[in-house]
């Protein structure tokens, strides 16, 4: 039980009433101690009481159920406190059990409490007049370092009657005003150990608090006061616009009245080093009573993040720019622009190597207005001396970060860039080579007017800049080599197919005179048969092999008129006729009418009618459907012969290309299906193979219906598609049915 002759103690109570008369008066919150102390303990409750004769009041209280303390100057028991009182020292209790604790304490039977440490609050001759205690609803282990707190909050909070009058007029402790400088220091030490700049204003807007992150970033020097260092930064403090902050625009400032300022952004900037860019966020700080005490500004720096969005807008940019330039020499230009813009830097140049002669050549260069260069950029870079030329002749990346004071911008060779006169230094020098694959193919150069320190960020977005630059170099080379090669075939197909049809065409014609003569034997008539269906065969791949060339090549275009699909598709199956082993079913409409080259388009039915009959050697059923909906015309040919091997669909439509299982047992020669591909396509539609049929062969064709009316160049009135097709294949049912 709690030892009533402490607690009664005369000259104890006369203290306490002095220090609750005393502590009303004050300015000081102790609600905002308590919530302190708690966070400091990691505790859910914490309150500061002083304890009467049998009464205890709390004077500031956090986590404190309402119905416990309904007023924070009500009296209530609290038997914990009794003890910290009783014994004048820290108290812990890590677990309360049951028959523990006084049944009238509501706070520890209804509230819960289940853990308490307490450190009690003494005035100046070491009487304790109440305790500072935490509370928790669970069982805990309190740490000494938590303890300790408690005994330094208390220690702060120690009274002696006999201090200096406060701003209420009442006195004002010695030992209270020494715990308020504490309490000062402790905040200040607090605020400096974050990452982030705060500046902390009072009622009347002068700055009283500039922690160390705000001096650091904006580089304030040491030994400034906060309204001189607050000076400082308004001196080079600019709106995002480019104009100067002034006093009241300060975001503490804004703050105090009553505006909640947020993302407030501004540019720092300053000779010699790099823009920063910040936002800061603002609040004022106000009594429970509405009492306005200052505003506090939290200020961070943001110059990373907005420098890697801008740097992610530059290589969208420039892969935009590549994506549409033809040589590098045409986005040259653009490129080192939108890079100098982006990184805010003052000169950037691409150079390409030239094998033939061994030297780097100046594709283009940027160089901001403000920069007067001691002499033209040289047109020309060999390897050695030059930051250019160690990095083509190395294939390394190479940062030079003082580079006014290095050996590179000293001698005639060695300088890239050479500002005139009393012109800016250029500090950072970066080189980064452009590769394709192994080889270096040029070489993006880069130079800053200020000291650079974010390495990593700079170059990972110049090197992803020259990896963009070499994959087009490498694309355009492929390009070039692809064309070659297209034009180098199409060449040989014109020059074959015209060398080979004049001694084609003299073969047929003596093979029909000879075929015309009554006496030849029929020995050599057979012979002469045979010469002359072969020679029919060589004169119809020709003939495929010019009209694939002039088709893709765009020389030999579809002659659009309003034509009947149906009666191509039946024309052709007439001409077809039966074949052996194979039944011909047909799903046709009356009539389908678009816009196409009828000889064309017969074409396309041919082949895929020959070539539904050729890969059904073992005879089978043939089916050819027909289908117009609102906007195309759907064409299937089906048959249930050889079909495709799955390793060869990819390819089916490849010109020379056939399946495994044909290459070698059935003629043919590759190009029907590449032909009706061209001719589709020629046509704005397209062909594919149906990949659910597993047994025979699914071909689809989809053709626009829709034309509109054109003049041609010729004057003569036609047709046109009226759009491209777009969309996928949308395969017929195997069962649908067309009206007639």
């Amino acid at each position: 039980m709690p030892d009533r002759a402490i607690l009664d103690a005369p000259a104890r109570l006369h203290a306490v009433s002095q220090a609750r008369e005393t502590f009303a008066g004050m300015p000081v919150r102790f609600d905002a101690i308590a919530r302190m102390t708690a966070r400091l303990t990691n505790a859910p409750i914490a309150m500061i009481s002083l304890l009467g004769d049998a009464e205890e009041e709390l004077i500031g209280r956090y986590g404190v159920p309402g119905w416990s303390a309904p007023d924070r100057h009500g009296a209530r028991r609290h038997t914990l406190c009794a003890h910290v009182v009783c014994g004048n020292q820290v108290l812990a209790v890590d677990e309360l059990l049951a028959g523990e604790v006084a049944s009238d304490d509501p706070l520890l039977v209804d509230g819960g409490i289940r853990a308490f440490a307490g450190a009690p609050l003494r005035d100046e001759d070491g009487r304790p007049l109440g305790a500072v205690s935490v509370a928790d609803t669970v069982a805990r282990a309190w740490s000494p370092d938590e303890l300790a707190v408690l005994a330094e909050v208390a220690e702060m909070l120690r009274f002696a009657p006999d201090g200096e009058p406060g701003q209420t007029g009442r006195a004002w402790p010695s030992s209270m005003q020494a715990g308020f400088e504490g309490d000062r220091r402790f905040f200040a030490a607090l605020l400096d150990s974050l990452q982030v700049g705060v500046v902390v204003a009072d009622s009347t807007g002068r700055p009283v608090l500039v922690n160390q992150m705000a001096r650091k970033r904006n580089r304030v020097p040491d030994g400034l006061s906060a309204d001189e260092a607050i000076s400082a930064v308004c001196r080079r403090l600019h709106h995002p616009d480019g104009t100067p902050f002034e006093r009241h625009e300060m975001v503490y400032m804004r703050a105090l009245v009553d505006e909640t300022v947020q993302r407030a952004e501004s540019i720092l900037q300053g000779p010699g080093f790099q823009d920063q860019h910040v936002l800061a966020y603002g609040k004022a700080l106000r009594t429970d009573e509405g009492e306005l005490l200052g505003s506090v500004t939290t200020v961070l720096d943001v110059t990373d993040r907005w420098r890697a969005d801008r740097f992610r807008e530059c290589n969208l940019r420039i892969a935009t720019m590549l994506n549409h330039a033809d040589t590098v020499e045409e986005a040259g230009p653009e490129l080192v622009s939108a890079l100098g813009e982006a990184l805010d830097w003052p000169c950037a140049a691409l150079w390409l190597a030239n094998p033939a002669e061994q030297v780097l050549d100046l594709v283009a260069h940027h160089v901001d207005p403000g920069i007067a260069l001691a002499a033209p950029i040289p047109a020309r870079m060999g390897p050695g001396a030059s930051v250019t030329g160690e990095c083509w002749q190395s294939g390394t990346l190479r940062w030079v970060p003082r580079y006014a004071e290095s050996r590179y911008a000293r001698g005639p060779e060695a300088q890239e860039f050479s500002p005139a006169g009393d012109g800016p230094l250029l500090h950072t020098a970066v080189a980064v080579p452009i590769r394709d694959e192994d080889c270096v193919v040029g070489v993006l150069t880069c130079f800053a007017d200020t000291v650079e320190h974010d390495r990593p960020l700079l170059t990972g977005l110049l090197e992803d800049i020259a990896e963009q630059v070499g994959y087009f170099l490498a694309r355009r080379h492929s390009m070039e080599l692809a064309m070659q090669l297209v034009r180098a075939r199409d060449d040989f197909i014109a020059l074959a197919g015209h060398e080979l049809r004049t001694p084609l065409t003299s073969i047929t014609t003596c093979s029909d005179l000879l075929l015309e003569d009554d006496q030849l034997s029929d020995d050599a008539r057979e012979l002469v048969e045979i010469v002359s269906r072969n020679v029919g065969s060589v004169h119809a791949i020709i003939d495929d092999l010019l009209d694939l060339a002039a088709l893709e090549s765009g020389h030999l275009r579809p002659q659009l008129l309003p034509v009947d699909l149906v009666a191509i598709v039946s024309a052709a199956i007439a001409e077809l006729g039966d074949q052996a082993g194979t039944r011909l079913h047909t799903c046709l409409p009356s009539t389908v009418m678009l816009a196409g080259d009828a000889r064309r388009l017969r074409q396309v039915v041919d082949n895929l009618l020959s070539n539904a009959v050729k890969y059904s050697p073992d005879g089978g059923d043939i089916h050819v459907e027909l289908v117009a909906g609102e906007d195309f015309a759907e064409l299937a040919v089906t048959d249930n012969g050889i079909g495709i091997p799955p390793d060869d669909r990819d390819r089916l439509f490849d010109r020379f290309y056939r399946g495994g299982n044909a290459r070698h047992n059935i003629p043919g020669t590759g190009l029907g299906l590449t032909l009706v591909r061209t001719i589709v396509q020629a046509h704005c539609g397209t062909v594919a193979l149906d990949s659910t049929k597993k047994d025979g062969t699914r071909i689809l064709v989809r053709l626009p219906l829709h034309a509109a009316a054109t003049t041609p160049a010729d004057g003569q009135p036609g047709i046109a598609l009226r759009y491209p097709l777009r969309g996928v294949f949308r395969p017929l049912g195997p069962n649908r049915h067309v009206p007639d």
